[in-house]
């Protein structure tokens, strides 16, 4: 298991004076972010690809497939989307998407032919509609044992998820397929614009949950993944203007010990609370 962040010119800063460390940098596929990260530890790349939503084949496979030799990223990861008018109560648009999925995830295995492929849960969020059925967890399982992909749990997508479902964030991630989690994606959550939203600093609750996850793999009820990646902080106009320098020092290292190479799993004394 390694431990990875996101790419920022903070965390760079803070790496080259021996602040903080990390296994390695999580990068968009941007050639001047991946060299720049390159320069200072090994890099894999997460791809925007949605699969759902008719994009596959428009993919540029040459850059992919360069990017990922490149950079040695161990799998190809997707993001399961949905068309925005599509309903979770409608079953022909359940049925519609569910064989949605397993083309567009065929096409990708063809695409990266060894290469594992890691969806992704997107969230459920009220003022898009066609998050809802894509974060349903019953199609998600399904897909992904059908498809012979593996699971990338972005855990504050499922937590953003069930605060809207009115459901803990244990109950809801109990439906999806964690023996076959390939990555984990940690942030911090906060109320803004009147919404849940991630990619914030963890705050003590965020932390409890980082533990619980710590938990589940120490504990055998989820697999080991490959990486856990802290998406905090970055690069662009999503990432930038939330990335406190301060905050990366006070919590990469906490994070790299937990799920770092170089951590030593202790099953803790009490399970966690999230209360």
């Amino acid at each position: 298991m390694k431990f990875a962040v996101n790419y920022s010119t903070a965390a760079k800063e803070l790496l080259k004076k021996k602040k903080i460390d990390v296994d390695l940098f999580k990068c968009p596929d941007w050639a001047p972010v991946i060299n720049a990260a390159s320069a200072l530890r090994p890099v894999y790349i997460h791809f925007d690809i949605g699969v759902g939503l008719g994009q596959v084949d428009h993919l540029d496979q040459g850059q992919i497939l360069d990017l990922v030799q490149r950079t040695a990223t161990p799998h190809l990861n997707c993001h399961l989307n949905a068309p925005a008018n599509y309903s979770p109560q409608n079953t022909s648009d359940r049925i519609h998407l569910r064989d949605t999925w397993l083309k567009e995830l065929e096409a990708l295995h063809s695409l990266a032919g060894d290469l594992p492929i890691a969806a992704e849960n997107l969230p459920l969020q009220p003022y898009r509609s066609g998050f809802n059925i894509s974060a349903d967890p019953e199609l998600i399982d399904s897909v992904i044992r059908q498809s012979g992909c593996e699971l990338l749990l972005d855990l504050s997508h499922a937590r953003i998820t069930a605060f809207n479902l009115g459901i803990s964030a244990e109950e809801y991630i109990r439906g999806l397929p964690t023996d076959l989690l390939r990555e984990l994606h940690i942030t911090g959550l906060k109320l803004y614009h009147g919404f849940l939203q991630d990619h914030f600093e963890l705050t003590d609750e965020d932390f409890a949950y980082a533990a619980w996850a710590q938990a589940q793999i120490i504990q055998g009820a989820w697999r080991t993944p490959e990486i856990v990646a802290l998406e905090y902080g970055g690069v662009g106009e999503v990432f930038g203007w939330r990335t406190d320098k301060s905050r990366l020092l006070e919590q990469v290292p906490r994070l790299m010990d937990m799920f770092g190479s170089k951590s030593h799993l202790v099953t803790p004394v009490h399970q966690p609370s999230l209360e």
